[in-house]
């Protein structure tokens, strides 16, 4: 299954930005006071929004 992400948005920026190592990290790391600010997130949102770009990373990898 292809996992799409709109454009203009966090998850997109995340994925274009960060590395798989990245995005596993803040999932540890937890909610990003700064992202949610800046992209009018809740914390639930944030968490989703890192799991689509790391899910998405990940895709692209195997179809490699």
């Amino acid at each position: 299954m292809i996992t799409y992400i709109d454009d203009n948005t966090f998850a997109a920026a995340c994925y274009d930005q960060n590395s798989v190592a990245e995005l596993e990290r803040a999932l540890i790391d937890g909610p990003d006071q700064y992202d949610m600010n800046e992209w009018g997130l809740s914390a639930d949102e944030w968490t989703a929004q890192i799991n689509l770009a790391l899910k998405a990373k990940l895709e692209d990898q195997t179809d490699q």
